[in-house]
């Protein structure tokens, strides 16, 4: 009798343990499969998040390009206002000191500033409209006649700013590198450096970005320029 309730013992002991074991079993496939689904929803979750982050990037990039070119257009609408202003300031000063000369001296040279500076307003005018090769051709006819002074500096940027906007931005690139090394005194300095860095990062060349960002912040004439501040907070952030 002792064997049989041994026995029947140990049968009962090996039950209850398969018993435990299925149970145990169940249990840990259905904590694997809970674990599966909040992988997968995790996932699912990351998935989204990328998502989202990737539009608000996109709409950031766009947002700012945006408010940039508004930007752009309202600097050109006050730089034409004050190259206007200073031409006529210019002229008032002129005719306040000018001496008498001789008649045909005179006519020679009126001309020839008169249609520069219609051509010129004639040139901003269509860039303004994004008639950029109207424009271009306005400039180039004006930086080839003049050569010196600040409307032949002005009218090589916008000849630059015309091949920018129009997306040929190897030859705007040109040609705002011969303005810094024609007349680098020129007030325009400052803005090209920075749009050439601007160009710079936009083909991942964080190096020759730093460096149009450094030449910039080592132009004295460009301290007080809103290019030199924006410099200033960009190039500690590509080290």
């Amino acid at each position: 009798m002792l064997c049989v309730a041994l026995f029947s013992c140990t049968d009962v002991t090996m039950l209850r343990t398969k018993e435990i074991k299925e149970a145990t079993d169940i249990s840990t496939t259905s904590i694997n499969r809970r674990i599966d689904s909040l992988m997968q929803v995790i996932d699912s979750l990351k998935l989204e998040q990328a998502r989202n982050m990737a539009r608000l990037k996109a709409d950031f990039s766009e947002l700012y390009s945006k408010i940039n070119e508004q930007g752009e257009v309202s600097q050109s609408r006050m730089e034409e206002i004050s190259f206007r202003l200073e031409r006529i300031l210019g002229a008032v000063q002129q005719r306040s000191v000018v001496t008498k000369s001789a008649p045909s001296s005179e006519k020679n040279a009126e001309p020839v500033s008169q249609e520069m500076e219609t051509l010129y307003n004639a040139s901003r005018a269509d860039y303004l409209r994004a008639e950029y090769v109207e424009a271009y051709n306005g400039f180039k006819q004006i930086y080839e006649s003049l050569k010196t002074g600040e409307m032949a500096e002005n009218s090589l940027y916008w000849m630059g700013m015309c091949m920018l906007d129009a997306n040929k931005k190897g030859n705007a690139e040109t040609l705002f590198k011969s303005l810094l090394e024609k007349y680098p005194q020129s007030a325009k300095v400052c803005t090209v450096n920075f749009k050439l860095a601007s160009m710079a990062e936009e083909s991942k060349s964080k190096s020759v970005q730093k460096a149009y960002l450094e030449k910039l912040l080592n132009t004295k004439h460009c301290i007080s320029s809103n290019e030199f501040q924006r410099a200033a907070e960009i190039l500690p952030t590509l080290n």
